[in-house]
């Protein structure tokens, strides 16, 4: 019997960066993610459009508390949305990490959140369903 699809909320990351170069990066490390649409700079800003369960997005909404310590970015903010229009959602994407690590190449293990509330990434070695 097949799983039914878990609801998901599309979400609208847009931040600011300390320099041009850093918005560049930012986009550069996250561009990977599985949980990414669409993700760039321009200039100093960082722009990204990720789809979601809400029991994952505790990571994406902690950019916007403390955008400093978790992208460096200078200032940002989360929009959400349950009603997308195009695309309605999207399947995580397969990405091929490092040895070891998230695409982002972040190691959950030394993460304080993995396990409670975060299961790991699900591109990682780590990831628990």
């Amino acid at each position: 019997m097949e799983e039914p699809l878990k609801e998901q909320k599309c979400y609208l990351l847009l931040g600011e960066a300390p320099t041009e170069r850093a918005a560049e990066r930012i986009a550069e490390v996250f561009a990977d993610c599985p949980y990414v649409y669409f993700l760039s700079a321009f200039g100093r800003m960082v722009v990204g459009i990720f789809y979601m369960e809400d029991e994952r997005a505790w990571w994406l909404k902690s950019v916007a508390e403390n955008p400093e310590i978790t992208l460096g970015l200078v200032r940002a903010a989360v929009y959400a949305t349950e009603t997308p229009a195009f695309p309605v959602r999207m399947e995580p994407r397969n990405s091929r990490p490092p040895e070891g690590r998230a695409p982002c190449g972040a190691d959950c293990r030394e993460c304080p959140r993995y396990g409670n509330p975060c299961p790991g990434c699900p591109a990682s070695p780590f990831f628990r369903a």
